[in-house]
Protein backbone atom coordinates (compact mmCIF):
# COMPACT_ATOMS: atom_id res chain seq x y z
CA UNK A 1 0.00 0.00 0.00
CA UNK A 2 1.39 2.97 -1.00
CA UNK A 3 2.24 5.79 1.89
CA UNK A 4 2.09 9.51 1.22
CA UNK A 5 2.59 12.63 3.88
CA UNK A 6 -0.47 14.59 4.74
CA UNK A 7 0.45 18.17 4.93
CA UNK A 8 -1.94 20.60 7.25
CA UNK A 9 -2.41 24.39 7.17
CA UNK A 10 -1.03 27.36 5.23
CA UNK A 11 1.80 26.99 2.99
CA UNK A 12 3.91 30.28 2.08
CA UNK A 13 5.42 30.21 -1.61
CA UNK A 14 5.39 32.52 -3.72
CA UNK A 15 2.48 34.24 -5.19
CA UNK A 16 1.10 34.15 -9.07
CA UNK A 17 -0.27 37.66 -10.04
CA UNK A 18 -2.22 38.98 -12.63
CA UNK A 19 -2.80 43.05 -12.55
CA UNK A 20 -5.45 43.65 -15.51
CA UNK A 21 -7.38 46.96 -16.23
CA UNK A 22 -8.11 50.14 -18.73
CA UNK A 23 -4.53 51.91 -20.31
CA UNK A 24 -2.63 54.60 -18.24
CA UNK A 25 -4.37 53.63 -14.82
CA UNK A 26 -0.80 52.36 -13.26
CA UNK A 27 -0.44 48.85 -13.82
CA UNK A 28 3.20 48.52 -14.15
CA UNK A 29 3.62 51.20 -11.47
CA UNK A 30 1.86 48.78 -8.95
CA UNK A 31 4.03 45.84 -10.31
CA UNK A 32 7.06 47.90 -9.48
CA UNK A 33 6.23 47.56 -5.84
CA UNK A 34 6.80 44.08 -5.60
CA UNK A 35 9.71 42.77 -4.14
CA UNK A 36 12.92 43.24 -6.10
CA UNK A 37 10.77 43.00 -9.34
CA UNK A 38 12.41 42.12 -13.10
CA UNK A 39 10.24 43.56 -15.81
CA UNK A 40 9.99 41.72 -19.23
CA UNK A 41 8.20 44.46 -21.27
CA UNK A 42 6.75 43.74 -24.22
CA UNK A 43 5.07 46.52 -24.95
CA UNK A 44 7.90 49.53 -24.03
CA UNK A 45 5.44 50.52 -21.32
CA UNK A 46 7.81 50.55 -18.57
CA UNK A 47 10.61 52.76 -20.38
CA UNK A 48 9.39 55.83 -18.53
CA UNK A 49 9.60 54.13 -15.22
CA UNK A 50 12.91 53.41 -13.19
CA UNK A 51 12.90 49.63 -13.39
CA UNK A 52 14.99 46.96 -14.00
CA UNK A 53 14.18 45.15 -17.15
CA UNK A 54 15.46 42.09 -19.49
CA UNK A 55 15.89 43.36 -23.36
CA UNK A 56 12.43 43.02 -24.68
CA UNK A 57 11.96 39.72 -26.69
CA UNK A 58 11.19 39.97 -30.00
CA UNK A 59 10.04 36.48 -30.50
CA UNK A 60 8.30 33.50 -28.50
CA UNK A 61 11.44 31.41 -28.09
CA UNK A 62 13.43 34.21 -27.27
CA UNK A 63 10.69 34.48 -24.01
CA UNK A 64 10.81 31.56 -23.30
CA UNK A 65 14.46 31.79 -23.24
CA UNK A 66 14.63 34.86 -21.11
CA UNK A 67 12.35 32.75 -18.20
CA UNK A 68 14.59 29.95 -18.22
CA UNK A 69 17.28 32.24 -17.41
CA UNK A 70 15.00 33.57 -14.53
CA UNK A 71 14.02 29.91 -13.36
CA UNK A 72 17.89 28.76 -13.15
CA UNK A 73 18.77 32.10 -11.08
CA UNK A 74 21.03 33.12 -13.75
CA UNK A 75 19.26 36.83 -13.15
CA UNK A 76 18.79 38.15 -9.82
CA UNK A 77 15.24 38.91 -8.89
CA UNK A 78 12.27 38.41 -6.26
CA UNK A 79 9.83 38.93 -8.78
CA UNK A 80 9.23 38.69 -12.41
CA UNK A 81 6.38 40.90 -14.45
CA UNK A 82 5.16 40.10 -17.88
CA UNK A 83 4.06 43.51 -19.59
CA UNK A 84 1.41 42.69 -21.54
CA UNK A 85 0.06 39.27 -21.39
CA UNK A 86 -2.04 40.96 -24.52
CA UNK A 87 1.24 41.04 -26.26
CA UNK A 88 2.41 37.62 -25.11
CA UNK A 89 -0.57 35.83 -26.62
CA UNK A 90 0.09 38.00 -30.27
CA UNK A 91 3.15 36.68 -29.52
CA UNK A 92 2.40 33.19 -29.30
CA UNK A 93 0.01 33.33 -32.14
CA UNK A 94 2.69 34.65 -34.73
CA UNK A 95 4.75 31.61 -33.35
CA UNK A 96 2.27 29.00 -33.89
CA UNK A 97 1.49 30.79 -37.11
CA UNK A 98 5.37 30.73 -38.78
CA UNK A 99 5.50 26.87 -37.37
CA UNK A 100 3.07 25.64 -38.88
CA UNK A 101 2.94 27.48 -42.48
CA UNK A 102 -0.54 29.60 -42.01
CA UNK A 103 -0.44 33.36 -42.34
CA UNK A 104 -3.72 33.56 -39.96
CA UNK A 105 -4.87 31.71 -37.06
CA UNK A 106 -8.49 31.10 -38.80
CA UNK A 107 -6.08 29.13 -41.57
CA UNK A 108 -6.79 26.19 -40.05
CA UNK A 109 -10.66 26.19 -39.96
CA UNK A 110 -13.50 24.71 -37.38
CA UNK A 111 -11.13 27.17 -34.58
CA UNK A 112 -8.85 24.79 -34.41
CA UNK A 113 -6.32 27.87 -34.33
CA UNK A 114 -7.40 29.21 -31.11
CA UNK A 115 -7.17 25.74 -29.62
CA UNK A 116 -3.77 25.69 -31.18
CA UNK A 117 -2.93 28.68 -29.00
CA UNK A 118 -4.63 27.57 -25.98
CA UNK A 119 -2.54 24.79 -25.58
CA UNK A 120 0.58 26.64 -26.70
CA UNK A 121 -0.12 29.81 -24.05
CA UNK A 122 -1.07 27.08 -21.60
CA UNK A 123 2.74 25.68 -21.72
CA UNK A 124 3.85 28.86 -20.64
CA UNK A 125 1.53 29.34 -17.65
CA UNK A 126 2.76 25.57 -16.62
CA UNK A 127 6.68 27.02 -17.00
CA UNK A 128 5.37 30.03 -14.78
CA UNK A 129 3.95 27.90 -12.44
CA UNK A 130 7.37 26.30 -12.02
CA UNK A 131 9.33 29.57 -11.80
CA UNK A 132 6.59 30.71 -9.00
CA UNK A 133 7.42 26.91 -7.46
CA UNK A 134 10.99 27.53 -7.40
CA UNK A 135 10.25 30.56 -4.49
CA UNK A 136 9.57 33.83 -7.44
CA UNK A 137 6.63 35.95 -7.21
CA UNK A 138 5.25 36.13 -10.66
CA UNK A 139 2.76 38.82 -12.05
CA UNK A 140 1.45 39.62 -15.12
CA UNK A 141 -0.08 42.53 -16.52
CA UNK A 142 -3.03 43.26 -18.79
CA UNK A 143 -5.04 44.96 -20.74
CA UNK A 144 -9.34 45.33 -19.75
CA UNK A 145 -12.13 45.66 -22.41
CA UNK A 146 -15.69 46.07 -22.02
CA UNK A 147 -17.56 43.39 -23.19
CA UNK A 148 -22.00 42.23 -23.26
CA UNK A 149 -22.57 39.80 -20.95
CA UNK A 150 -25.55 37.59 -20.53
CA UNK A 151 -26.53 35.25 -17.96
CA UNK A 152 -28.35 32.04 -19.44
CA UNK A 153 -30.46 32.17 -16.38
CA UNK A 154 -31.22 35.80 -16.43
CA UNK A 155 -33.24 38.25 -19.36
CA UNK A 156 -30.98 40.76 -21.02
CA UNK A 157 -27.23 41.29 -21.31
CA UNK A 158 -24.99 44.27 -19.50
CA UNK A 159 -21.60 45.32 -19.79
CA UNK A 160 -18.44 44.19 -18.27
CA UNK A 161 -15.17 44.86 -17.93
CA UNK A 162 -12.74 41.49 -19.39
CA UNK A 163 -9.52 40.31 -19.62
CA UNK A 164 -8.65 41.77 -23.42
CA UNK A 165 -7.42 38.47 -24.40
CA UNK A 166 -9.26 35.46 -26.61
CA UNK A 167 -12.14 33.61 -25.38
CA UNK A 168 -9.98 30.47 -24.98
CA UNK A 169 -7.07 32.13 -23.09
CA UNK A 170 -8.61 34.52 -20.90
CA UNK A 171 -10.49 32.17 -18.27
CA UNK A 172 -7.26 30.16 -18.21
CA UNK A 173 -5.35 32.76 -17.21
CA UNK A 174 -7.49 33.80 -14.37
CA UNK A 175 -7.71 30.62 -13.34
CA UNK A 176 -3.82 29.93 -13.16
CA UNK A 177 -3.65 33.41 -10.97
CA UNK A 178 -3.69 33.20 -7.14
CA UNK A 179 -5.00 37.12 -6.86
CA UNK A 180 -6.53 38.59 -9.79
CA UNK A 181 -6.65 42.73 -9.11
CA UNK A 182 -8.82 44.95 -11.24
CA UNK A 183 -7.59 48.19 -11.58
CA UNK A 184 -10.38 50.87 -11.82
CA UNK A 185 -11.62 54.19 -11.54
CA UNK A 186 -14.21 55.15 -9.28
CA UNK A 187 -16.13 57.60 -9.86
CA UNK A 188 -18.19 60.09 -8.02
CA UNK A 189 -21.50 61.00 -9.57
CA UNK A 190 -24.01 64.01 -7.94
CA UNK A 191 -27.57 64.58 -8.54
CA UNK A 192 -28.81 68.52 -9.05
CA UNK A 193 -32.02 70.07 -8.76
CA UNK A 194 -32.84 69.17 -12.35
CA UNK A 195 -32.41 65.57 -12.19
CA UNK A 196 -29.56 65.43 -14.22
CA UNK A 197 -26.27 63.00 -12.72
CA UNK A 198 -22.72 64.72 -13.26
CA UNK A 199 -19.18 63.13 -12.55
CA UNK A 200 -17.65 65.22 -9.87
CA UNK A 201 -14.66 63.46 -8.98
CA UNK A 202 -13.34 59.53 -9.11
CA UNK A 203 -10.10 58.03 -7.61
CA UNK A 204 -8.30 54.90 -8.76
CA UNK A 205 -8.72 51.54 -6.59
CA UNK A 206 -8.03 47.89 -7.09
CA UNK A 207 -10.89 45.49 -6.50
CA UNK A 208 -10.16 42.31 -5.00
CA UNK A 209 -13.23 40.13 -5.32
CA UNK A 210 -15.61 39.33 -7.76
CA UNK A 211 -18.91 41.12 -8.62
CA UNK A 212 -21.28 41.32 -11.79
CA UNK A 213 -19.19 44.04 -13.67
CA UNK A 214 -15.97 42.72 -13.68
CA UNK A 215 -13.36 39.54 -12.46
CA UNK A 216 -11.39 39.62 -9.49
CA UNK A 217 -9.99 37.20 -6.75
CA UNK A 218 -8.11 36.99 -3.61
CA UNK A 219 -7.28 34.14 -1.63
CA UNK A 220 -5.79 36.33 1.38
CA UNK A 221 -8.70 38.07 3.16
CA UNK A 222 -8.10 41.65 1.41
CA UNK A 223 -10.77 44.33 1.59
CA UNK A 224 -13.04 44.28 -1.56
CA UNK A 225 -11.33 47.86 -2.86
CA UNK A 226 -7.80 49.34 -2.32
CA UNK A 227 -6.74 52.71 -2.83
CA UNK A 228 -4.33 52.74 -5.92
CA UNK A 229 -1.94 55.61 -5.16
CA UNK A 230 0.84 55.87 -7.31
CA UNK A 231 4.63 55.11 -5.68
CA UNK A 232 2.80 53.63 -2.13
CA UNK A 233 2.15 49.58 -1.57
CA UNK A 234 -1.66 49.49 -0.28
CA UNK A 235 -0.13 48.33 3.27
CA UNK A 236 -2.53 45.56 3.10
CA UNK A 237 -1.81 43.85 0.21
CA UNK A 238 1.93 44.75 0.82
CA UNK A 239 1.73 42.67 4.15
CA UNK A 240 0.96 39.28 2.09
CA UNK A 241 3.54 39.60 -0.69
CA UNK A 242 6.07 37.40 -0.09
CA UNK A 243 10.04 37.71 -0.72
CA UNK A 244 10.67 33.93 -0.44
CA UNK A 245 14.02 34.71 -1.83
CA UNK A 246 15.49 36.44 0.62
CA UNK A 247 13.93 33.79 3.23
CA UNK A 248 15.65 31.25 0.74
CA UNK A 249 18.74 33.17 1.13
CA UNK A 250 18.76 33.86 5.31
CA UNK A 251 17.73 30.30 5.91
CA UNK A 252 20.56 29.09 3.96
CA UNK A 253 23.17 27.19 6.19
CA UNK A 254 26.16 29.24 6.87
CA UNK A 255 29.71 27.42 6.20
CA UNK A 256 32.50 28.12 8.81
CA UNK A 257 35.22 29.04 7.45
CA UNK A 258 38.67 27.40 8.73
CA UNK A 259 40.85 29.50 10.65
CA UNK A 260 44.71 28.50 10.28
CA UNK A 261 46.95 29.27 13.24
CA UNK A 262 50.22 31.13 12.60
CA UNK A 263 52.58 29.59 11.75
CA UNK A 264 56.07 30.41 14.00
CA UNK A 265 59.17 30.86 11.69
CA UNK A 266 62.14 29.38 12.32
CA UNK A 267 65.01 30.65 13.84
CA UNK A 268 67.65 31.92 11.12
CA UNK A 269 70.93 30.38 11.38
CA UNK A 270 74.25 32.37 11.96
CA UNK A 271 75.60 33.60 8.87
CA UNK A 272 79.00 32.97 8.27
CA UNK A 273 80.81 35.97 6.21
CA UNK A 274 82.04 34.92 2.65
CA UNK A 275 85.46 35.63 1.18
CA UNK A 276 85.12 38.39 -0.86
CA UNK A 277 84.65 37.42 -4.77
CA UNK A 278 87.05 37.83 -7.71
CA UNK A 279 85.91 41.01 -10.19
CA UNK A 280 83.87 39.45 -12.89
CA UNK A 281 84.30 41.59 -16.09
CA UNK A 282 81.02 41.51 -17.95
CA UNK A 283 80.15 42.48 -21.06
CA UNK A 284 77.10 45.25 -21.30
CA UNK A 285 74.02 43.37 -21.12
CA UNK A 286 71.54 43.76 -24.18
CA UNK A 287 67.55 43.66 -23.14
CA UNK A 288 66.01 41.91 -25.13
CA UNK A 289 61.76 43.62 -25.52
CA UNK A 290 59.12 40.77 -25.61
CA UNK A 291 56.12 41.83 -26.52
CA UNK A 292 52.84 38.97 -25.50
CA UNK A 293 50.07 39.30 -27.99
CA UNK A 294 46.95 38.24 -26.76
CA UNK A 295 44.22 36.72 -28.68
CA UNK A 296 40.58 37.35 -27.45
CA UNK A 297 37.68 36.21 -29.74
CA UNK A 298 34.90 38.20 -29.02
CA UNK A 299 31.34 37.33 -30.35
CA UNK A 300 29.87 39.87 -33.06
CA UNK A 301 26.44 40.01 -33.79
CA UNK A 302 25.82 39.44 -37.77
CA UNK A 303 24.51 41.36 -39.88
CA UNK A 304 21.58 40.50 -41.24
CA UNK A 305 18.74 42.91 -42.71
CA UNK A 306 15.69 44.37 -40.43
CA UNK A 307 13.78 41.18 -41.87
CA UNK A 308 15.92 39.30 -39.61
CA UNK A 309 15.70 40.81 -36.45
CA UNK A 310 13.76 38.10 -34.15
CA UNK A 311 16.30 35.56 -35.45
CA UNK A 312 19.44 38.64 -34.77
CA UNK A 313 18.41 38.42 -31.06
CA UNK A 314 17.95 34.65 -30.52
CA UNK A 315 21.61 34.12 -32.20
CA UNK A 316 22.97 36.67 -29.66
CA UNK A 317 21.12 35.66 -26.95
CA UNK A 318 23.10 32.24 -27.97
CA UNK A 319 26.27 33.20 -29.06
CA UNK A 320 25.40 31.70 -32.30
CA UNK A 321 27.81 32.84 -35.06
CA UNK A 322 27.14 32.51 -38.58
CA UNK A 323 29.14 29.91 -39.68
CA UNK A 324 26.95 28.06 -36.56
CA UNK A 325 23.82 28.57 -38.31
CA UNK A 326 25.25 27.68 -41.59
CA UNK A 327 25.64 24.16 -41.06
CA UNK A 328 22.72 23.70 -38.75
CA UNK A 329 20.62 24.72 -41.53
CA UNK A 330 22.78 22.64 -43.88
CA UNK A 331 22.18 19.55 -41.63
CA UNK A 332 18.40 20.37 -41.98
CA UNK A 333 19.23 19.50 -45.29
CA UNK A 334 16.97 23.03 -46.43
CA UNK A 335 19.66 24.62 -47.42
CA UNK A 336 23.69 23.97 -48.34
CA UNK A 337 25.51 25.16 -45.69
CA UNK A 338 27.59 27.38 -48.13
CA UNK A 339 24.03 29.25 -48.47
CA UNK A 340 24.43 32.85 -46.70
CA UNK A 341 21.18 33.49 -44.30
CA UNK A 342 20.46 36.47 -46.22
CA UNK A 343 19.47 34.70 -49.30
CA UNK A 344 17.24 32.48 -47.18
CA UNK A 345 13.50 32.90 -48.61
CA UNK A 346 11.18 35.43 -46.91
CA UNK A 347 9.83 33.40 -43.69
CA UNK A 348 12.38 30.81 -43.59
CA UNK A 349 13.97 32.88 -40.69
CA UNK A 350 10.53 32.99 -39.02
CA UNK A 351 10.37 29.43 -39.52
CA UNK A 352 14.13 29.37 -37.82
CA UNK A 353 12.76 31.36 -34.78
CA UNK A 354 9.67 28.98 -34.30
CA UNK A 355 11.76 26.18 -34.43
CA UNK A 356 14.82 27.54 -32.49
CA UNK A 357 15.19 25.06 -29.52
CA UNK A 358 15.24 22.34 -31.96
CA UNK A 359 18.07 23.75 -34.02
CA UNK A 360 20.20 24.84 -30.51
CA UNK A 361 19.21 21.46 -29.14
CA UNK A 362 19.79 19.14 -32.34
CA UNK A 363 22.42 20.69 -34.10
CA UNK A 364 24.37 23.61 -32.25
CA UNK A 365 25.21 22.54 -29.31
CA UNK A 366 26.46 18.95 -30.04
CA UNK A 367 28.53 20.62 -32.52
CA UNK A 368 29.73 23.04 -30.37
CA UNK A 369 30.45 19.79 -28.14
CA UNK A 370 32.13 18.12 -30.63
CA UNK A 371 34.51 21.02 -31.19
CA UNK A 372 35.48 21.41 -27.22
CA UNK A 373 36.34 17.63 -27.21
CA UNK A 374 38.22 18.03 -30.23
CA UNK A 375 40.26 20.37 -28.51
CA UNK A 376 40.30 18.74 -25.17
CA UNK A 377 44.16 17.36 -24.05
CA UNK A 378 44.54 13.84 -24.23
CA UNK A 379 45.17 12.35 -21.12
CA UNK A 380 48.11 9.69 -20.94
CA UNK A 381 48.12 7.18 -18.49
Amino acid sequence: MAQFNVISGVQRTAIKTLIYGPEGIGKSTLAAMWPNPIFIDLEGGTNQLPVVRLESPSSWSMLRAELTAIKNREVPCSTVVIDTMDAAERMCAEYIMARDGKKSIEEWGYGKGYTILQEEFGRLLDYLTDIAASGINVVVLGHSTMRKFERPDESGAYDRFELKLTKQVSPMVKEWADMVLFCDYKTYVETNKSGKAKATGGARVIRTTHAPTWDAKNRFGLPDELPLKLGEMPVQLGEVIPDMVAEQAAAAPVVPVATVAPQTAPAAAPTVPAAPAAPVQTEPATTATTTTTTTTSEYSAPDYPERMKKLVDLMVANKVTDAELRDAVGKTGNFPAECSPVDYPEGFADYLVSGWDTVMNKYILPARAIEAAKSAPVPFN
